[in-house]
């Protein structure tokens, strides 16, 4: 993160003094009458005026202050999500490799339990009985008689002929019963084909034009549930919180009409005076209102718009902004730039990537 402090190398808490102090040592250091043909030294010079007219106002300073307050604040919790995706991943990995451990040690114990399990059971009988103990045929048949008599007439055991001619009995009753659920579930389903109520989702994307949702679509984009910096977005158009207010010491207005569109607009105004292109003024529009950026400085400009309906980007035409003296006081400009019921539809406006986007 690179602040205005940072730009004219002072500490956050430096007074007043030394921060003039500071801004006329490089002034002298990066003059253009000293560096005429030196792009970089005009772009460093750019850079030192800009942070000098924010921190020498102490309302614009302490709104310097407060964004980078809420900018650390946004990095510190970006690492502490990373930290806690890090220790994730690493007990993800460790319950991975304890899995993989247990899997081996199962597969090596399987032969062994094969083994075991192919072994004959032991017995408590004796591996053979003398001819004496065994009980007599006879006896045995007069026993069997006896057990059948006191368990009632017996009832013969099904041979494989009749199990098999049960299991075709079985097998076409299921049959049958699968076709009846079939035909019932197919009449259930058709009157039950009515076509579901819409969600709130759904309700919101129809009342987006249909060349929206097909220019977002076609480029796979989703609409930002927060601001750039973290933020909820705004229930008004005007500037966006956590963004500096620069180029405020002039009397030119800037007004941007977005009453006759369906999206709200991401729109940032850039100082396009020398090669680096600066955004100075970063404001949320919402669709059907407007809003006025005032006391901007002279100087050249132009205006860089995000729908945030279809993720189109675009830029206007550069455009000066001068304050003439005369008799009477100082006149200044009071643009209007109207955008239409298409995102992009303001006049002469060229679509442009997200690198230019700054």
């Amino acid at each position: 993160m690179h602040t205005h402090y940072d730009n004219l190398k002072v500490s956050r808490d430096a007074p007043t003094e030394v921060i003039r102090a500071a801004y006329k040592s490089l002034s002298q250091k990066y003059h253009p009458d000293r560096h005429a043909d030196s792009e970089e030294a005009n772009r460093i010079m750019r850079l030192l005026n800009a942070a000098y007219e924010v921190l020498r106002d102490p309302e614009r300073r302490a709104e310097h202050d407060q964004w980078i307050v809420a900018e650390e604040k946004r990095e510190t919790d970006r690492m502490q999500r990373q930290a806690q995706a890090q220790r994730a991943a690493a007990a993800q990995a460790q319950r991975q490799a304890a899995q993989r451990q247990q899997a081996a040690r199962q597969a090596a114990s399987r032969p062994a339990q094969q083994a075991r399990a192919a072994e004959p059971e032991p017995t408590d009988a004796p591996p053979f009985r003398s001819r004496k103990a065994r009980p007599d045929r006879q006896e045995r048949t007069r026993r069997a008689a006896r057990e059948r008599a006191a368990d009632g007439p017996a009832v013969p055991l099904p041979t494989y002929g009749s199990i098999a001619l049960y299991a075709a009995i079985g097998a076409i009753i299921i049959i049958m019963l699968g076709d009846w659920s079939g035909t019932g579930d197919v009449s259930a389903g058709s009157a039950e084909a009515r076509p579901a109520p819409a969600s709130a989702a759904q309700a919101l994307a129809r009342s987006v034009s249909p060349g929206v949702q097909l220019v977002a679509r076609e480029r796979g984009y989703t609409r930002p549930p927060m601001t750039p910096r973290g933020m909820p977005w705004p229930d008004h158009s005007g500037y966006l919180p956590g963004y500096p207010v620069l180029n405020g010491n002039g009397l030119s207005t800037l007004t941007v009409d977005n009453s006759g569109s369906a999206s709200d607009v991401l729109l940032k105004l850039v100082a396009v005076d020398g090669n680096a292109p600066l955004p100075v003024r970063t404001s949320f529009v919402r669709s059907g209102s407007s809003f006025t950026m005032e006391n901007i400085s002279p100087g050249a400009y132009d205006l860089r718009y995000q729908s945030l309906d279809s993720g189109e980007i675009f830029r206007s035409e550069r455009f000066d902004l001068s304050e003439i003296r005369e008799a009477a006081g100082t006149s200044a400009n009071r643009n209007v730039f109207k955008l239409s019921a298409v995102p992009g539809g303001m006049s002469r406006s060229v679509t442009i990537s997200e690198r230019e986007f700054p």
